[in-house]
């Protein structure tokens, strides 16, 4: 198999590409290491390549196949700001005060915020909570929302999942905040009490990968601790005075913090490995009445896993930001209620069901628009009003279908006539989004901005929209040139480059490579679930499924083995043709992943089919 640096320099070369116009790149691993993680763990061989090909050797594997907090979890103060933070949490516990929270308006916001309300609850706190309207308020803490808080009694607000670069809300409010976030900073820190985000530049904690319900569940762990300390919890040396309580326990948080991490797509590595592992576990008793009524409307089947979180319960929760009323979900991620958690998830039911619609109808139009520009760096398309909602996973699609960074803007005309663009950007391995966009806007270039690596908004006057292009571009030339994922010397986007985990029979496609596979999840950003080679399979049949016959059946065979294999969504696309030219009894190779198929009570394992490569 050729490896990263194959360059697809003429048309010989080219047959080295799959029929999805990818290189497959077999994943380095010695037998050495291999045969460690097997001596280890008893493992079938596939799982311990993919483990061995992930640069994880036999002393690390514990982690993976059974993250625990209490190993990974760091003391909370190795956190810029933690202790001041945590300190003055705990005062207002003691002293009663009110506490303001205004959280982002997306998964990751909502999930923190419900964290929050519900620790602080627990407690006895009265807590006042604000989520910004995505239209009318924008991204961040606004200045009327935080003096709103502060009338309804609150001299403590904390901002989750923002606030970092609220400068001037911050400074107009005229009491206490603490941030807790984990957005890229300016070079100047607003003027709040606490700003305990990884991402700051004097941090030195090594958790710049945590979502911000990650790091909101860091405080959570810091004030118990101080109030256990301070003697305030019930059953402490100091007697059971009034107004103490039973400690909160934390652990039934993590449902929150899984739910934020994944649907945030940050890398599942280190410590949040465990925040999922041991969040979904805490998902799957089904105490929290929310959540459990969205997998019920959901009509979930399979088990809770980090992908029916990121395609099936974060698009539900996100959709209520996305059409304006964020508060619906957060309402029912702490309902306690059976009836009103049912009622709420219904209605994020059919938001999500109208923003299928519209981002379809808005990716459909995106996609003309840049497949009249192939060869641009940064794909951008631009739109008059479009949804603001669906912008984001827009772009998102665009950069998927088109393996580089891509920018959707929707466009309107102010009351003073100009046009504005608010954008959203999603970016690809190897270039900066969020700091390329802060970048932009100390050059002028955008009226305000921020993000992460690899998600970024923004507001523009559309007269600067070809500077700021023109400047992303070659920011993301470099970038990506420097990390080897740029074009080459001619101009030429490289192939998209799909791992190999291992090459496997379908012999070896058993129940215990699933329960393996299985075992050293989660799988997601930075950990993806792993894709297997079956060198020369035949298909033995090919029949359209689904509505409209836009999956294909298909049974596959190598050797003496045979198995049943799905491909969706490839009616009319290369992959689909590709499969139905194996009818004639061509040979390929098959790049699959593994899916345990329980219907009707089977433990068997189904292959789901990614790309083809027909052998010469």
């Amino acid at each position: 198999m050729p490896d990263l640096a194959t360059v697809i320099r003429d048309n010989e070369e080219a047959a080295l590409l799959s029929e999805s116009g990818a290189v497959w790149q077999l994943a380095a691993a010695s037998d050495h290491i291999i045969d460690g993680i097997i001596e280890a763990t008893s493992m079938p061989r596939a799982a311990a390549a993919m483990l061995a090909g992930r640069g994880i050797s036999k002393d690390d594997v514990a982690d993976y196949c059974d993250p625990k907090l209490r190993t990974l979890l760091p003391d909370p103060d190795c956190l810029a700001d933690m202790a001041k933070a945590a300190g003055r949490l705990a005062d207002a516990i003691m002293a009663g005060e009110a506490v303001g929270i205004l959280g982002d308006y997306d998964v990751d916001g909502t999930a923190s915020t419900a964290l929050m309300q519900s620790l602080l609850g627990g407690l006895g706190v009265a807590v006042h909570v604000h989520i910004p309207n995505r239209f009318t308020e924008g991204y961040g803490a606004n200045t009327a929302a935080l003096l709103k808080l502060k009338e309804a009694g609150c001299q403590l607000i904390l901002l989750l999942d923002c606030g970092t670069n609220s400068h001037q809300a911050i400074a107009d409010a005229k009491c206490d905040t603490i941030v807790v976030d984990h957005h890229v900073p300016e070079a100047e820190l607003p003027n709040a009490l606490a700003i305990v985000n990884p991402k700051r530049v004097d941090d030195d904690s090594g958790l710049e990968y945590l979502a911000a319900g990650g790091v909101v569940f860091m405080l959570a762990v810091a004030v118990v601790r101080e109030l256990r300390n301070r003697g305030w919890f019930a059953g402490d040396n100091a007697g059971e005075a009034d107004g103490k309580r039973a400690e909160p326990n934390l652990i039934a948080l993590l449902d929150y913090v899984a739910l934020a991490t994944v649907a945030d797509v940050v890398p599942l590595v280190k410590l949040n490995r465990a925040f999922v592992w041991q969040g979904l576990r805490v998902m799957q008793q089904r105490k929290r009445a929310g959540l459990a009524a969205l997998v019920d409307s959901a009509r979930l089947k399979r088990p809770l896993d980090t992908e029916a979180i990121s395609y099936v319960l974060a698009p539900r929760l996100n959709a209520a930001g996305r059409f304006g009323n964020a508060n619906l979900a957060l309402s029912l991620l702490v309902s306690q209620s059976a009836g009103e958690a049912t009622g709420l998830a219904t209605s994020l039911d059919i938001l999500n069901s109208q923003r299928q619609k519209i981002e379809q109808e808005i990716t459909d139009n995106a996609m003309r628009q840049t497949e009249i520009d192939e060869k641009a760096t940064v794909a951008a398309a631009v739109g008059e009003d479009w949804h603001l909602g669906v912008i984001g996973i827009c772009a998102g699609r665009l950069r998927d279908a088109l393996n580089r960074p891509a920018l959707v803007i929707s466009v309107a005309t102010d009351a003073d006539g100009k046009r504005i663009g608010r954008g959203s950007g999603r970016s690809v391995e190897g270039f900066r989004l969020g700091n390329a966009v802060l970048a932009a806007v100390d050059q002028g270039l955008l009226l305000k901005g921020g993000g992460h690596d690899m998600a970024a908004g923004f507001t523009l006057d559309m007269r600067q929209f070809d500077a700021l292009r023109a400047f992303l571009t070659v920011r993301a030339t470099s970038e990506l040139q420097a990390s080897g994922k740029g074009k080459d010397k001619s101009g030429r986007q490289p192939p998209l480059v799909k791992s190999v985990a291992a090459e496997v029979s379908i012999a070896e496609c058993t129940p215990l490579l699933l329960d393996w596979l299985d075992k050293v999840g989660p799988y997601g950003s930075g950990f993806p679930a792993p894709l297997f080679l079956l060198s020369a399979a035949r298909a033995v049949s090919v029949t359209p499924m689904g509505k409209q016959d836009k999956h294909l059946a298909v049974v596959l065979q190598d050797g003496g083995a045979r198995t049943r294999a799905v491909a969706f969504h490839v009616a009319g696309r290369p992959l689909g043709k590709a499969l139905l030219a194996m009818r004639d009894g061509r040979t390929a190779d098959v790049l699959v992943r593994l899916n345990r198929d329980s219907y009707h009570g089977r433990n068997q394992a189904q292959l789901l089919i990614n790309d083809v490569r027909f052998c010469r």
